[in-house]
């Protein structure tokens, strides 16, 4: 064919080229690239759209633990992303330094406007507003604000009281979720959210549908600026709705700061918070940098308002739903709970709404090992944990090399169910484990918080949150659930080896609701 031929034909000839490099380019990336010796599923060696699919069925985590079952300890699932479960990899990746395990683009998706501490990659940034929120976050702080968890566990206590009297089931995933939203609004910005006593879903902060959009879009790093700009033009009903949740948790973290700066301005015309309730966002508002001496922007502050929001509602409250769930489902570990809270704790007086965080943590070790272990099998912080390989020459971590920038992650759900760490019995709740010495050692390894110098900030404000809840609700309440069959298959063998239907939008949660019967069976208030 002659030239003048060739360029008479130009569909053809781009068709031909473009089939020439979408073979080249399947070819290089499944058998030449430098991480084409790792297994995987095909689609994913070729397009981040794999990682995007996987999240939007709600089942990342879970799937990716099949994978590993499949392929063993390390994997491919992207184009440039290793999924790993050695026990070798949590110190290697998570605590070996930030300046060669960076942060990956995929916490980009993340932030609303602007990266909030979670988000943030510049580590000397995300150092100073770290220390700028730490005692926000310590015991100390949480025992300030303990009687406005007190006043909420009391409207929790009623609410569910008042479902035993009319003898009606009632859902108490729903409710802890309700709980926990309204003493984040205490905690945070001292004011509650009034979810509780309203009993308005339309207050609940969207959380869910911000988190399921940062997670897709994050999943295809080299896309996510763009996506974050396109994406809202599209007239799609479904993505519309998680942009309109985004953009709702935006809004009320721009008012929750408006109202708390008018409110603190309002006094005396000045910044002088020394007279104010030290909630988080007023801590944050009064601190100050160590060189310069300024305070953090109104931009700065509704971009952590927002990271609490988003933080602080469905991992709480979803961490509490899953450890009723597994004490419902093992009525012997569940009698083992009330008789060491009986035994231990005593009774609350008419005058107290619930246990101080000191008594119920420092009382109670069964407990103890029962959230660890509820924190093991089902974790609530499910997105893999990306780092950057910055290393000239990369890395090995449990004889695997692994070339300099490849984003490589911990997908905690299949790292708490790597039977070579956990042994085989690693699906069953079992909180007697770690009253074994070897497995105890293991608990530095556990990532439902994350791990090292970027590990989630409100670990310690929502497991006093969970010991106080936990500790009270057994004290007072006898649960039950409310299907026959489900309790009667509870009674007969518990649930061993038997993790429950999950979902995840990079969060997990229970995918129904935890209904109680209408026996349940209380204490008077």
């Amino acid at each position: 064919m002659t030239a003048f031929q060739l360029l008479s034909h130009p569909l053809e000839i781009a068709l031909s080229s473009l089939f020439c490099y979408f073979t080249a380019y399947v070819i290089y990336q499944r058998f030449f690239h430098p991480l084409a010796k790792y297994p995987g599923p095909f689609l994913a060696c070729l397009t981040d759209l794999w990682q995007v699919h996987q999240f939007m069925t709600l089942k990342q985590p879970y799937h990716l633990t099949e994978l590993h079952e499949k392929h063993g300890s390390i994997f491919r699932y992207g184009p440039d992303k290793l999924s790993i479960t050695d026990e070798e990899a949590i110190k290697s990746i998570y605590q070996s330094g930030a300046r060669f395990m960076p942060k990956t683009e995929f916490y980009d998706a993340y932030g609303a406007a602007h990266p909030n501490v979670f988000g943030m990659r510049d580590e000397s940034v995300h150092s100073l507003r770290r220390r700028q929120m730490s005692h926000s976050f310590s015991t100390s702080y949480v025992k300030e604000m303990e009687r406005h968890l007190d006043e909420n566990i009391r409207i929790l206590r009623q609410k569910i009281l008042s479902h035993a009297s009319a003898q009606e089931a009632f859902d108490l995933k729903k409710a802890l979720h309700y709980y926990v939203i309204d003493t984040l609004g205490e905690l945070a910005f001292s004011q509650t959210f009034g979810v509780q006593i309203s009993d308005d879903e339309t207050r609940v902060p969207p959380v869910i549908e911000h988190s399921l959009l940062a997670a897709v879009t994050g999943a295809w790093p080299s896309m996510t600026a763009r996506l974050k700009k396109w994406l809202p033009l599209i007239p799609h009903k479904g993505l519309q709705a998680l942009f309109k949740g985004r953009k709702a948790c935006a809004e009320l973290a721009s008012r929750s700061v408006s109202i708390r700066l008018n409110a603190i301005r309002s006094k005396d015309g000045s910044n002088d918070m020394t007279s104010e309730r030290k909630d988080i966002l007023t801590n944050l508002i009064m601190a100050k940098h160590p060189d310069t001496g300024e305070h953090l922007t109104q931009t700065d502050l509704e971009t952590e308002a927002f990271g609490f929001i988003i933080a602080g509602t469905h991992t709480t409250s979803a961490t509490a739903a899953l450890l009723f769930y597994h004490l419902l489902h093992h009525p012997d570990i569940l009698a083992k709970c009330v008789a060491e809270i009986d035994a231990n704790l005593p009774v609350l007086q008419s005058s107290e709404s619930a246990y101080s965080v000191t008594v119920a943590e420092a009382s109670l070790p069964y407990l103890r090992n029962c959230m660890k272990e509820n924190f093991r099998v089902t974790p609530v912080f499910t997105m893999p944990l990306a780092r950057r390989v910055m290393m000239p020459g990369g890395t090995t971590i449990a004889g695997n090399h692994i070339p300099q920038g490849t984003s490589i992650a911990v997908c905690n759900h299949a790292f708490h169910h790597n039977p070579a760490v956990w042994g085989p019995d690693h699906d069953c709740f079992d909180p007697s484990r770690w009253d074994e010495p070897e497995v105890e050692g293991k608990s530095r390894l556990l990532m439902h918080f994350g791990l090292g110098g970027r590990q989630c900030i409100g670990k310690t404000v929502a497991t006093t949150n969970i010991y106080k809840l936990i500790s009270t609700l057994l004290s007072e309440f006898e649960f039950e659930l409310a299907d026959d069959l489900e309790r009667k298959r509870a009674l007969v063998n518990g649930f061993h080896g038997k993790i429950p239907e999950l979902i995840s939008v990079g969060i997990s949660d229970l995918a129904a609701p935890l209904l109680l019967s209408n026996e349940v069976q209380t204490d008077e208030l």
